[in-house]
């Protein structure tokens, strides 16, 4: 085949002994795991094969710069994204008077959203498994006193993703839990970034190496927002879906959109899936959503049912709801003056304010390279096409003012309410992409620690040249989306059960980030995959349904 799986009719002849829904870190991580074991496991993903050597892929650069043409029709520039690993699916944000449609900057293909992270895999701190207690008031959040597994549970899990992901990187030296994990070393920082590592370090605080899920090669860039041209990037395509494949005989069906589960009271009994050669009906043992966190709610809310009025697994109410997407606030700064930042610079982590004067905050990391004027450039639609017919008055002001500094992030964990939550829309793209509604606000708990956190964070880079390039506010940033299906040990408060079963439905897990009751402060990769390869075992030991 040419995306190296199964061909579509033969896959509804087969009773698989589990069924994975999406493909990025928590599904390719866990299918690998059951696989490499011998159990029989079907991948299937809703975007395109993006594993070496599929055809037409868009590797090395963004869409919108490697085939700018494509923003001359909305079907080329959604093909063009496809290709490139990103999602088409449209998000109608109705939290505002006026609706905003858009469609989100995450991954959709072999490798999910993994495939264009910037590779930041680092483990939660043992507190954030105690989440509540890091919050003087956290109101009507519904943050958990616990999450329903402890930190010390997840070690041997964190090693095994560690491993597996090939994380090299520096100790966080405030974290005493982390100093004996003994990850590989990273390379030194560059000279770029060490300027500010020294000054951080002479404001007596705690810059560190992050750990990064990368292979570094000779002239490594580092690459995020796009797929990595040269394997240097590890990720859940290369690092689980293709040794899955490849070695351990599973199967995989792309541009293959599950629209709906088929249950009864206690099981799913089929998978209903939309491809290229018709309607599908799939049967697994076990199905194991990992569709991420926004679309893994849509489908069990689309997949109600005279058994499932309310949506399937959703006796609580609560799938949908709680969801949580942090609070991403990027800075570009120029650690010297005239400086041209030239070299990869996702290298710098630091939490001296994660916890920091009796309440919690979150991080600052290094972001990465800006993205090129392209990405707003290159796009359909009047803003699009109004922004090329200025594109020199535009390519000026961006390479004056946004191009050559090192860009840092403050990333602040948010809270989970019921009322921030993921629905299904209430009509159906005209051109048959997904469309799903969201609808999120900042309550006075994220209002108040936003406020305060962004004050230090400015007091910290006031030396510097800076210029502030999006804000924490804005619905549109969607890339740690999660708490859409959380785990717990109550039913009437959680979707999930401790393993990542339903609390309903026997033969059903969620490993996508949706299982999350509380955000952290941190990139979720890591503690997603060490929670797959968690859930894996206990799906491999448990007994098969016939």
């Amino acid at each position: 085949m040419a995306d190296g799986g199964v061909d579509a009719r033969a896959a509804e002849r087969i009773v698989w002994d589990v069924i994975v829904v999406g493909t990025g870190m928590g599904g390719g991580t866990l299918g690998h795991r059951l696989a490499r074991s011998g159990r029989r496991v079907l991948f299937v993903e809703k975007g395109r094969s993006t594993l070496p050597g599929a055809p037409g892929t868009i590797r090395a650069a963004m869409p919108e710069l490697a085939e700018p043409n494509s923003a001359r029709s909305p079907a080329a520039y959604y093909d063009a994204l496809a290709r490139g690993g990103r999602t088409t699916d449209e998000v109608e944000d109705i939290s505002r008077r006026f609706p905003k449609r858009f469609v989100p900057f995450i991954g959709s293909g072999t490798g999910g959203s993994s495939a264009l992270y910037g590779m930041v895999c680092e483990r939660f701190f043992a507190d954030d498994f105690t989440p509540r207690q890091n919050f003087r008031d956290p109101g009507d959040s519904t943050v958990p006193e616990a999450w329903p597994v402890s930190y010390d549970e997840m070690l041997p899990w964190y090693t095994e993703a560690e491993k597996l992901l090939g994380v090299r990187g520096q100790a966080d030296p405030l974290r005493p839990e982390a100093l004996d994990v003994g990850l590989p070393a990273a390379p030194p920082f560059s000279s770029d970034n060490q300027p500010l590592v020294d000054y951080l370090t002479g404001r007596g605080l705690h810059p560190y190496h992050l750990p990064m899920a990368c292979d570094y090669t000779e002239d490594c860039t580092t690459c995020q927002t796009y797929l990595c041209p040269r394997s240097c990037k590890n990720e859940a395509g290369r690092n689980g879906v293709l040794p899955a494949v490849t070695e351990h005989g599973a199967q995989l069906l792309t541009q293959c959109r599950v629209v709906r589960l088929d249950a009864d009271r206690t099981s799913v009994r089929s998978v209903i899936c939309e491809h290229p050669q018709g309607t599908l009906m799939l049967r697994g043992k076990v199905v194991v959503l990992a569709a991420g966190a926004l679309a893994t709610p849509v489908l069990l809310l689309n997949s109600r049912s005279g058994d499932w009025p309310g949506g399937l697994a959703n006796g609580s109410d609560w799938v949908g709801r709680n969801l949580m997407r942090h609070l991403l606030d990027p800075v570009e700064i120029w650690p010297e003056p005239d400086s041209r930042i030239t070299a990869a610079n996702k290298e710098i982590g630091l939490n001296d304010f994660y916890f920091y004067g009796g309440q919690k905050y979150g991080t600052v990391q290094s972001f990465g390279a800006l993205p090129p004027m392209e990405m707003l450039t290159n796009r359909p639609g009047a803003r699009g096409k109004a922004l090329r017919a200025m594109r020199p008055a535009v390519r000026r002001v961006y390479e004056r003012f946004f191009t050559g500094g090192l860009v840092l992030a403050a990333m602040m964990e948010d809270l989970p309410y019921l009322d921030n939550r993921i629905l299904p829309s209430a009509q159906p793209s005209s051109d048959g992409r997904q469309r799903m509604r969201l609808q999120y606000r900042l309550h006075p708990n994220e209002i108040e620690r936003h406020a305060a956190f962004m004050r230090r964070f400015k007091e910290l880079l006031a030396p510097f040249r800076k210029i502030t390039l999006g804000s924490g506010k804005d619905n549109a940033n969607l890339g740690h989306v999660c708490g859409t299906c959380r785990f717990g040990t109550d039913p009437k408060t959680s979707v999930l059960n401790p393993q990542n079963r339903s609390h309903e439905v026997d033969n059903l897990y969620v490993v996508d980030t949706s299982f999350f009751p509380s955000s952290a402060g941190l990139n979720p990769s890591l503690t997603v995959a060490a929670n797959a390869l968690r859930v894996a075992a206990h799906i491999d030991q448990a007994d098969f349904p016939a």
